[in-house]
C-alpha cells in the first residue's frame, strides 16, 4: 500500500514538473524587485540579491527591476516571469515561497515552502529562500524560444507594438491639434484686444471732438487773447489725450507685491511704480521719476516735466 502510494506521488510530482518546465520554458527572463513586502528597505539582509544570484546559477538570466533592462526585454516585458518571495506566518518558524508571475500578473510557478527555525533574520531568510529555491531546480529550467508559448508571447508583443505605434500616432495628431486649436485661443485673444483698443480709440475720439465742441461755444465768450490761450491748452490736451489713447500708449496695471506693474497691449512691462505712503503717488522703480493722480487723470513726472498717462486699473 504504501508503496503504491509513494508511486502515484511520484507519477504527480513528474507530471507537474513536465507542466511547469513547459511553462517556464517559454520565458526568457526573471525579472527580481529591489525589495520583497516581508523587509523594509531595498536588498535588505542581500535577500534581493541572492534571489537573483539563486536564478542565474540555475540557467536563469535574472535582472533587477530597476536596473537598465536587456534590449528586447524593455520592447516586451511579456518575455520575463517576475519573481516574488512570499512568507506565510509561523510563531517559531521562517516559512518562505518563490513565487513567478507573468507580466499579466498571472501565477505562473508557486514553490514548496523553506523553512527554518534560525531566529536571527539575517541567516534564516537566507536558509529558507535556499530550501525554497530547490523546487525551482528540480524543474530543469531551459528558455525554449521556439516553443509554442513562446511564439505566442511574441507575437501578443507584435500585436501589441503595432497597437502602440497606433496609438502612439494618434497621440501625436491630438498633441498636434491641441497646439493649433491653442494657438487659435491665442490669436482670438489678441485679435480681441486689438479690437477693444480700437474701440476705446473710437470713443476717445468721439469724447475729444465733443470736448472740442463744447469748448468752442465757451471760447465764444472769451477775450481774443483768453481765446488763443485757450485754444492752445485745448490742443495739446487733445493731443496728450489721442496719444495716450492708442493702442500703443495704453497702459494696463497688474498688481504685484509692493504696487504695479503697467504693461502694454503686447503685455511688455513698461515700467514698475511702488506704493508709497501717500494715496494714488507711486514711485517709478530703477528712475527718478514718479506717477500720481490728479483729478481724475494719471500723470508720469519728471524732471520738473508732466506727461499724461493712460492707466487701465
Amino acid at each position: 500500500m504504501f508503496k503504491r502510494l509513494a508511486f502515484i506521488v511520484l507519477v504527480l510530482l513528474v507530471g507537474l514538473s513536465a507542466f511547469s518546465q513547459k511553462n517556464l520554458n517559454d520565458y526568457k527572463y526573471v525579472v527580481v524587485p529591489l525589495q520583497f513586502d516581508f523587509v523594509k528597505g531595498k536588498d535588505k539582509y542581500r535577500v534581493n540579491s541572492l534571489t537573483r544570484h539563486l536564478f542565474n546559477s540555475n540557467g536563469f538570466i535574472a535582472v533587477f527591476d530597476e536596473e537598465e533592462l536587456p534590449k528586447d526585454l524593455f520592447n516586451n516585458r511579456c518575455l520575463a516571469m517576475y519573481a516574488d518571495v512570499l512568507k506565510a506566518k509561523g510563531l517559531f518558524s521562517t516559512k518562505l515561497q518563490i513565487e513567478l508571475k507573468d507580466c499579466y500578473g498571472n501565477q505562473i510557478f508557486l514553490s514548496s515552502f523553506g523553512k527554518t527555525k534560525e531566529k536571527d533574520f539575517k541567516k534564516a531568510y537566507p536558509i529558507a529562500i535556499r530550501d525554497a529555491f530547490e523546487s525551482v531546480k528540480f524543474l530543469n529550467y531551459k528558455y525554449n524560444p521556439d516553443s509554442e508559448g513562446a511564439k505566442k508571447i511574441k507575437y501578443r508583443s507584435t500585436v501589441a507594438s503595432k497597437a502602440e505605434a497606433v496609438n502612439n500616432v494618434e497621440a501625436e495628431k491630438a498633441k498636434a491639434e491641441v497646439v493649433r486649436l491653442k494657438k487659435e485661443v491665442e490669436n482670438l485673444k489678441l485679435q480681441k484686444a486689438t479690437e477693444k483698443a480700437k474701440i476705446e480709440a473710437a470713443e476717445t475720439d468721439k469724447e475729444i471732438k465733443a470736448e472740442r465742441y463744447r469748448l468752442k461755444i465757451e471760447n465764444k465768450k472769451l477775450s481774443a487773447e483768453a481765446k488763443a490761450k485757450k485754444e492752445q491748452e485745448i490742443k495739446e490736451i487733445a493731443e496728450e489725450k489721442k496719444k495716450s489713447e492708442t493702442q500703443s500708449d495704453i497702459l494696463y496695471a497688474q498688481p504685484t507685491e509692493k504696487g504695479f506693474q503697467l504693461v502694454n497691449v503686447t503685455s511688455k512691462v513698461v515700467m514698475v511704480i511702488l506704493k508709497t505712503a501717500a494715496p494714488n503717488v507711486y514711485t517709478v522703480k530703477g528712475k527718478n521719476a514718479i506717477v500720481f493722480k490728479e483729478g481724475n487723470s494719471w500723470f508720469y513726472s519728471e524732471n520738473d516735466t508732466k506727461k499724461l498717462l493712460n492707466i487701465k486699473f
